[in-house]
């Protein structure tokens, strides 16, 4: 072999163990928020020359599996994530979808502006939890710098979903964002217009009253941190508001028919004693959903609201539905009535219909109460004859791990506030 050739050889033979070095020993860029795939590629032709070239290719991977890239928010969510904001769940997955409560927004939006858990702030600042709750540092350190007020009875509602108009003075106040002068006079007028003027808002909002997802969470934190800028009308927002019920009840389940079969069977016994039928209200309808489903987080229902000892208290319940924007008018000293129930509940979301299932569990609920006709307690079937009570809601919250369901009904004899619409 000439010198040539051999020359050749050895200066390949070099390369390869050059293009091993490369791939073995140079670590992978990683992160714990988000993975990378850098690509590397290697020619013969540089081996022999007298420039080695390596080029990289930084390909970014999603944090989460249930967020891809093209995703509406995917740009926020990646942002928060790898600035140390928000983590996702064990699983992996993110959840952008999901609702986010009073208590986790607040966290979220008061870690993001401090970096880090807040030392100085007043304890128990609210009756509806005390200082041993995870969340206590953050809301009580919000409260304590005229950041949230909460509710008049003194209460935070931590479970509670957080809305559009909430989570818009939570912002505003937390990154001391300049507001404007509003146009509007509602409370949340002065935050939803400053966020709305400096489009802050995402798209996806069409009601004050819109409940805010993980997703939309993102958007609005990484829009109002890197002044990324929609657009959204305020205006609008505050023009044409309504509540959504929401009502999380297994897909293969008709409430529709559900309800229809509980009022029948309510306004059979009243016409069975010459009292005017019941009518559903979709007031009532929500209240009912938000007490049962808050029994599903809890695992258990009863009548007892945050910050009240007695298990039914009138007025602990009073003011509970006029922090939800409803009100009613006394008659013959009677204004409302809530009635509780919960049973097993076996159906699977694997079935292709539930509803019967459904209706043949809540009856039991049913019977419970007026089985109480002729006894020395009747408080449930008296709820059900009072002709005092022209109007009813029903809620049904199923939590499938426990095969049960929880059932509350809300009575009133007239809504007399009046309370943002029910979306259609």
């Amino acid at each position: 072999m000439d010198k040539k050739a051999i020359s050749t050889l050895f200066a390949l033979f070099a390369g390869i163990i050059l293009f091993t070095y490369i791939l073995v020993a140079t670590p992978m860029p990683t992160t714990d928020l988000a993975a990378s795939i850098v690509v590397q590629t290697f020619t013969a032709e540089a081996a022999t020359s007298d420039v080695d070239i390596e080029v990289e290719e930084e390909i970014l991977m999603p944090s989460y599996s249930d967020v891809a890239e093209g995703y509406p928010y995917f740009e926020a969510i990646e942002y928060i994530t790898q600035n140390g904001i928000v983590e996702g769940y064990a699983d992996g997955t993110y959840k952008p979808n999901a609702q986010i409560n009073r208590a986790e927004f607040t966290k979220i939006l008061v870690e993001a502006k401090l970096g880090l858990n807040p030392i100085s702030y007043a304890s128990d600042c609210f009756n509806d939890f005390d200082s041993s709750q995870w969340y206590a540092s953050y809301v009580c350190y919000a409260k304590s710098n005229g950041i949230i007020e909460g509710y008049p009875d003194g209460s935070f509602g931590p479970a509670n979903d957080i809305n559009v108009a909430e989570a818009a003075k939570i912002l505003v106040n937390v990154f001391e964002i300049e507001q404007i002068d509003p146009i509007g006079t509602d409370w949340y007028s002065v935050y939803i217009e400053t966020m709305g003027s400096n489009a802050y808002l995402p798209p996806s909002f069409e009601y004050i009253n819109d409940q805010v997802t993980r997703g939309e969470m993102a958007e609005m934190i990484w829009r109002v941190m890197e002044e990324q800028h929609g657009f959204v009308s305020a205006i609008n927002l505050q023009n044409s508001p309504c509540t959504q019920l929401g009502e999380d009840i297994p897909a293969n389940v008709d409430m529709g028919r559900v309800r229809a079969t509980w009022l029948d069977w309510y306004n059979d016994v009243r016409a069975d004693l010459d009292l005017a039928p019941y009518i559903y209200n979709d007031q009532l309808n929500r209240t009912a959903i938000i007490w049962s489903e808050l029994a599903e987080d809890r695992g258990y229902i009863d009548h007892k609201r945050p910050g009240y000892t007695a298990y039914y208290d009138y007025y602990g319940i009073l003011n509970w539905f006029e922090n939800l924007g409803i009100s009613f008018e006394a008659q013959g000293g009677y204004t409302y009535v809530e009635n509780i129930a919960w049973e097993m509940y076996y159906c699977k979301d694997t079935e292709p219909d539930c509803t019967d299932a459904m209706i043949n569990s809540i009856r039991k609920g049913f019977n419970f109460f007026v089985s109480e006709k002729g006894t020395s307690y009747t408080a449930h079937y008296d709820s059900i004859i009072n002709p005092a009570f022209k109007e009813i809601g029903l809620g049904i919250a199923v939590d499938p791990t426990k095969n049960k369901y929880y059932l509350t009904v809300h009575y009133a004899t007239k809504i007399s506030s009046d309370p943002i619409r029910i979306c259609d």
